[in-house]
């Protein structure tokens, strides 16, 4: 089902009066959002209000089941010349009947404590007492066996019994996965996921750091004031969401006057993409209707969204930023632990609030784990930093690199709050507010030991306050359980002590329920869970019993339940200890349910109906639970039936493909034992094409060999004989010299081009012989080869015209095109330019288009055609990103950057400020040194000469590759040329070693054949 499908939701109409049983009408209320279902009351009005009976009839109009919940006292409607007066309830009664709605009366039974008290002793007028109970037997007479759904004795039976009665109204839909939130209007709060982990219901201690937080936005004199990005980092469970939930709620809109509006987005939430968030954050902020947000290109979202935080005075709530960094972006991230993280991804921020004393700061390695895994993601967060009227607010596991400068302190406008544990008065109050008793000598220094960690403090003193032996009673537990002894551990293991015993007193149902709860990836709806928790061989019998169990659950702060949404989810932190303490077996279990669950729900078959990666769920989940089951080859099959064309062709959403991917290779790509089916092998291939269009040539290349060496071996011939791997192998070189090309590997690249060459020749394959040679022919023409290149790339196109491949043609007139540009010769690249996108119409290859139309703008601004070079580059930029089109994004920001050289400085240095994080990443040195040689002139345009060197400096050391003369050839002049003018020396490079490298195959480009240019005139 679309995210944009909501779940139609039932109202209960709960009638009673509001003196009546405040306790009992709590327990109905939370009864009614259990099962999906919404509760309407008339909790404000009095027994007098002469409004009354009109406003309780037209709730009952809106409701679709009456609830009443009688006692004995009734409200009545005042009328001095009507001794016959109707009570309120029976009004609403008589207007359910007359509406021929669902009714479900609950009496209360005479054993009820409350009976005596209320009955008994409503009135002192006998007279009155007597006939108000003469009401309520007519009342229960008309009412029937059919309309009287039970008797109750206290709130829970009563909240037990509505449970129940309510499950043959709830409409349930196991094909909804995601809860899509109303936008309002602002100044109106826009929460789009609510925090629901808070481990009491109020917020314990934290007084310093509400207070810092309030001086954020209130102290000009503070220091502070001036982030208009303020990062809360902190490890799962020290309250990071919980502090900033309270502030957010509670203070912050007294504190920010004025305010425009205040929006609060959780990153943990499973459809809480980057995507998401600026579509949905930029309708809130302008009023534009979502729809039409979600027609506006992906760039345009995003530099919209930034002017109008700049133009208004926001409040906007990150919660949960690590989720998008690359630490986390993976299809286990939820059940990862974190225990190590600091330390593996350099965590630390200069000057930063809250570190230890002798942290030091490590920025090599692992620290670019803290960078975000969408570098379009990353690129927004910086901007982000410079917005002016806005302030925006982060919580997250790790201090993302983005928003950090290569000292270790934060980016200008950014501010880094590291959170610690609890104060020790605040650590007691809290084990308190569980119900736990204990001498403070006695707890402290267990506190401390856990770094006084609240989420350990809380999950411990529920489970000392649930001991049957001695309830609350600290002394009386350790004593009982004498293997408890965290002091014995190093730091790092403390916590999963901790949380193993503050579990251990969880009945075999509860902790069935937390392992199910665990075992998802995202928030799980009440209706999954009862399907797959409740009946024959499951742990709760009925529904009764997982309400009380998730009750419980709740109660120990294990389990956050949003009523909003109905669905239920846990801490990260317990999620990985309960996760990581389960065996093999009870994992298989866990996931057995799951496949018996998501195999039965709906999937969509044909890709070109995929709007979203919300619709992909189903499948998404399904196959996961393959996954963990060890079914490689059933998961297989179901990526290529359901996702891999959905993903990758048309979301283009390459990166989460490879995540999804990857898990195929437990063992890593080069190791397949687990497979069955050899010819599963094949997704090798497809994540080695996920990863190059996904920005990641130098992975593509290493997977793209994998997959070549695993064609090499006996197995493989032995399954698909030796004619068929010659030609798979001819393939997947290509992807290999594309991929080293890019990522900077010459001589290996051109190795690879030649090889497969030689074996399309071997196989007679004219086609195959041509993808190899238009594929050397950018490589030739990169290394300054031009007419090398030009033999190639003719020869290309001589074949492909001769067999009808029109789209191939048009890659080999682009590729003529770009050498025309390296050669200065902007006509005849414009020309070859033009032909290309022609032919790119044949399938419409988004890659084509935009190739071409990158290579227009491109050879526009060398004829001085700016306005058409603004036009051509800005489409070939906007599709680009639309499809996470890495290789042709970052060229095309280059030039952008080219053209803007010309007048506006500030917005070239805008577009290269794209280009680097990408750039490295890739890598791609060729785009990279362009990248550099173009600030190289401005920082020169500028007079800024000792940057201009630096900037030609690293663009030579870049376009160096191999060396020569496996060097990219322009990119090397360039900064040469640029040295030479700045007066400064070339750096020190290592020459071309042809010893370090395979030999080069020894294959004609262009022999005497029917293709020969001399016996063609298409040349």
């Amino acid at each position: 089902m679309s995210e944009n499908t909501p779940h139609q939701i039932k109202k209960v109409m709960i009638s009673s009066t509001a003196l009546d049983l405040p306790e009992h009408r709590e327990e109905v209320m939370d009864a009614c959002l259990r099962q999906g279902m919404f509760p309407i009351m008339m909790e404000h009005l009095s027994a007098i209000d002469a409004d009354a009976a009109e406003k309780s009839l037209a709730m009952v109009d809106d409701a679709s089941i009456y609830l009443g919940v009688l006692a004995y006292r009734y409200g009545y409607v005042p009328d001095a010349n009507n001794p016959e007066q109707i009570s309120i309830t029976e009004m609403e009664y008589n207007r359910a009947v007359e509406r021929g709605i669902p009714r479900l009366i609950f009496f209360m039974d005479k054993s009820h404590p409350l009976t005596a008290a209320d009955m008994d002793e409503d009135t002192s007028d006998p007279v009155e007492t007597a006939r108000r109970k003469v009401k309520l037997a007519e009342l229960k007479k008309r009412a029937g066996k059919k309309r009287v759904a039970a008797s109750f004795k206290s709130p829970t039976d009563l909240r037990a019994q509505v449970i129940q009665a309510l499950v043959p109204y709830r409409e349930s839909d196991l094909a909804t996965f995601h809860y899509v939130s109303d936008i309002p209007t602002p100044p109106e709060a826009f929460i789009a996921h609510p925090y629901t982990l808070l481990q009491t219901h109020r917020l314990v201690g934290r007084q310093p750091e509400l207070n810092l937080l309030t001086d954020w936005v209130a102290r000009p004199d503070s220091e502070i004031y001036k982030a208009h990005i303020l990062n809360i980092v902190a490890i799962g469970g020290l309250g990071k969401s919980a502090l900033t939930w309270k502030w957010f709620n509670d203070i912050a809109p007294q504190e920010m006057k004025p305010l425009a509006g205040r929006m609060w987005w959780s990153f943990y939430e499973s459809d809480a993409t980057f995507e998401n968030f600026v579509s949905r954050a930029l309708a809130y902020v302008t009023r534009w209707n979502l729809d039409e947000v979600q027609q506006i290109p992906a760039p345009e979202r995003e530099a919209q969204l930034l002017a109008a935080l700049d133009r208004e005075p926001f409040l906007i709530v990150l919660d949960g930023l690590e989720r998008i960094l690359i630490a986390y972006a993976r299809m286990d991230a939820a059940h990862l632990s974190d225990d190590d993280y600091d330390r593996q991804t350099a965590n630390f921020v200069a000057n930063a609030i809250g570190l230890p004393e002798g942290a030091t700061q490590s920025f090599t390695g692992e620290h670019r784990l803290r960078k975000s895994a969408d570098p379009r993601a990353g690129g927004f967060l910086r901007k982000l930093a410079n917005v002016r009227a806005s302030r925006i607010l982060v919580s997250t596991r790790l201090y993302p690199a983005d928003l950090q400068m290569g000292t270790g302190a934060p980016l200008p406008g950014c501010y880094a709050v590291f959170l610690t544990g609890l104060a020790d008065d605040d650590a007691l109050e809290l084990w308190r507010a569980f119900g736990a008793s204990g001498g403070r000598d006695s707890l402290l220094p267990l506190f401390q030991r856990a770094d006084n960690h609240p989420l350990l403090i809380q999950a411990l003193a529920s489970e000392v306050a649930r001991d049957r032996r001695a309830p609350g009673d600290f002394d009386a537990w350790r004593r009982v359980h004498p293997d408890f002894n965290p002091f014995s551990l190093p730091l790092m293991q403390v916590k999963s002590h901790v949380l193993e015993f503050a579990l251990r007193g969880l009945g075999d149902k509860a902790q069935r329920v937390l392992r199910i709860i665990a075992a998802f990836r995202m928030p799980a709806r009440y209706d999954t869970l009862a399907s797959l928790l409740i009946g024959e061989g499951k742990p709760c019998a009925d529904e009764r019993e997982l309400d009380e169990v998730l009750t419980e659950l709740e109660d120990r702060g294990l389990v956050g339940w949003d009523k909003r949404a109905n669905r239920y989810d846990l801490h990260p932190l317990v999620r990985g200890v309960v996760w990581s303490s389960l065996g093999d077996d009870a994992r298989r279990g866990v996931y057995t349910s799951l496949h018996a669950h998501f195999q039965a729900v709906p999937k969509i078959d044909d890709y070109l109906e995929v709007n979203s990666l919300e619709d992909l769920t189903p499948a998404i989940e399904l196959y996961n639970t393959l996954i963990g089951l060890g079914r490689y080859d059933d998961a297989g099959r179901l990526f290529a039936r359901y996702l891999y064309k959905a993903m990758l062709y048309r979301l283009c959403f390459s990166r989460q493909c490879s995540e999804l991917l990857l898990l195929l290779f437990p063992d890593g790509p080069d190791q397949s034992a687990r497979w069955e089916n050899l010819e599963a092998q094949v997704f090798i291939f497809a994540l080695a094409g996920a990863s190059f269009i996904g920005g990641q040539p130098r992975e593509a290349a290493r997977l793209f060999l994998c997959y070549h060496q695993f064609l090499q071996g006996a197995k493989a011939l032995q399954k698909w004989g030796a004619k068929a791997l010659k030609k798979e192998a001819g393939s997947v070189l290509c992807g290999v010299a594309i991929s080293l090309h890019h990522s900077g590997a010459l001589h290996e690249a051109e190795v690879a081009a030649l090889q497969s060459l030689c074996i399309a020749r071997e196989q007679g394959s004219r086609i195959e012989e041509a993808n190899s040679l238009f594929f050397l022919g950018l490589l030739f023409a990169a290394r300054g080869m031009v007419h090398e290149a030009e033999t190639a790339l003719c020869r290309a196109c001589r074949i492909f015209v001769a067999y009808g491949a029109d789209e191939y043609h048009g890659v080999s007139r682009a590729f003529l095109a770009q050498r025309e540009l390296w050669l200065g010769n902007a006509a005849t690249a414009l020309a070859l330019a033009d032909w290309a996108r022609e032919l790119a119409h044949v399938q419409c290859s988004k890659h084509d288009i935009v190739r071409a139309e990158r290579l227009r703008g491109t050879a526009a601004i060398n004829l001085n055609d700016l306005t058409g070079a603004d036009k051509r580059l800005y489409s070939a930029l906007t599709q680009a990103r639309a499809v996470n089109l890495v290789l042709e994004e970052l060229p095309t920001l280059i030039a952008l950057a080219e053209l803007r050289r010309q007048g506006d400085m500030e917005a070239a240095r805008e577009f290269l400020d794209d280009v680097w994080d990408a750039a490295e990443r890739g890598p791609y040195p060729r785009f990279h040194a362009d990248a550099c040689n173009v600030l190289a002139q401005i920082e020169q345009d500028e007079g800024n000469q000792a940057k201009a060197v630096e900037a030609a400096t690293k663009a030579y050391r870049l376009a160096w590759c191999d060396g020569p003369p496996f060097a990219y050839h322009w990119g090397l002049e360039k900064a040469r040329k640029h040295l030479r003018e700045l007066g400064a020396d070339e750096p020190e490079m290592p020459p071309f070693d042809e010893s370090k490298f395979e030999p080069m195959p020894e294959v004609e480009i262009d022999p005497e054949d029917e293709f020969h240019a001399g016996k063609s005139s298409d040349n």
